[in-house]
């Protein structure tokens, strides 16, 4: 069950993803870190006053800066934090397990000795393996107890411990090549929903790419100027529409990971492009000739009626008059129904037996 946050006075409550890590924040204090993802997104609202987040998540971010709170905006960079100078991190798990894995040999650095670190997590999320993986790198075992429908991991560093092998992150830090576009190399990272492979929904859009700027030449006698890609990832949306001669692109994503990576790929292909943070494009102002986006599925996109109205209602406001925007999405989802109150063109141009294209405008 939520419970009030200690010391509010709001109606503000805890919820069941946070409520277990309170009690090492309290413990330490200004002495602890919380590190937060997309699997706390709607926690942040009942932390402690004073506590300092680390988080890979622009709307997170924004959260915390809302209430005043220290916040470190990074592709979960410790670097900030000397070594053995934390009492305590919690941290409720990511779905990806390099990410996990990057924390905990990161936390093993930073948490002084008998410092610990605290983890939440579901049974079918590994919290139980996290459990036993972790406690071998801390030289100490780990306590397992139930919390409601997650479970708490309770590490402590050993004050003598012999060195321990780090957990396998998958190299977390490093971009890698994972395909070529134009003949130029793509790079991706762990940390990206799908970063190790080309999506197949993107490349279906990407495929349709030279009859949807055909179209809109055939109306304005010349190529789009200013395109934005919305929730870009690594950017291979906006590197298709680059190779078919786009010159001017906006790429966004609420994501660190994902903007480190489009940023990198920007420079590799020459794109003179904007790499921006933002929330399905809160934050960014002007108008765009054409919009692509992928959106989220694996966050919920129109499973959660806000993060549908999120991406539709930044289109709507980022579209230039006349422009057209085109997303790719499973062919369940109900895009044409949802974007009727929005748009005036609503078009499916392709569909395939697992998605669909969806133009706006």
């Amino acid at each position: 069950m939520p419970w009030p946050r200690p010391g509010s006075s709001t109606a503000e409550t805890v919820t069941d993803e946070l409520a277990p890590l309170l009690p090492a924040l309290q413990d330490a204090g200004k002495n602890s870190l919380l590190v937060a993802d997309e699997n706390l997104a709607e926690g942040l609202a009942a932390v402690p006053d004073g506590q300092t987040v680390l988080t890979n998540r622009r709307d997170l971010a924004d959260q915390a800066e809302r209430r005043g709170l220290p916040c470190h905006f990074c592709d979960f960079d410790f670097s900030s934090w000397p070594a053995h100078s934390l009492d305590a991190i919690a941290y409720r798990i990511s779905k990806e397990k390099a990410v996990v894995h990057h924390i905990a040999n990161s936390a093993a650095q930073r948490l002084v000795p008998g410092g610990r670190l605290v983890l939440t997590g579901a049974k079918d999320e590994g919290i139980k393996t996290y459990a036993k993986t972790i406690g071998v790198l801390f030289g100490d075992k780990a306590v397992l107890e139930k919390q409601g429908k997650l479970y708490r991991v309770t590490a402590r560093l050993a004050s003598s411990r012999r060195t321990a092998s780090p957990l396998d992150d998958r190299d977390y830090k490093r971009l890698r090549k994972i395909l070529c576009i134009d003949g130029k190399p793509v790079y991706s990272k762990p940390g990206l929903f799908g970063w190790d492979k080309e999506d197949a929904g993107s490349a279906l859009l990407a495929g349709h790419l030279p009859d949807f700027f055909a179209a809109r030449f055939a109306v304005w006698r010349r190529q789009p100027i200013r395109l934005l890609d919305l929730g870009c990832g690594y950017g291979y949306l906006s590197l298709q529409a680059a190779a078919l001669g786009i010159k001017d692109i906006t790429a966004t994503d609420n994501c660190a990971a994902a903007l480190l990576a489009c940023q990198h790929n920007f420079r590799e292909h020459g794109i003179a492009g904007r790499v921006s943070a933002s929330d399905a494009g809160d934050r960014l102002g002007g108008s765009f000739e054409t919009i692509v986006c992928n959106p989220p599925f694996h966050q919920g996109f129109a499973r959660s009626g806000g993060l549908t109205d999120k991406f539709l209602n930044a289109t709507r406001r980022l579209l230039a008059p006349g422009g057209r925007a085109l997303f790719v999405v499973n062919s369940f989802i109900p895009l044409e129904t949802l974007a009727q109150r929005r748009f005036a063109h609503i078009a499916t141009p392709v569909r395939t037996g697992k998605f669909k294209l969806v133009e706006l405008g």
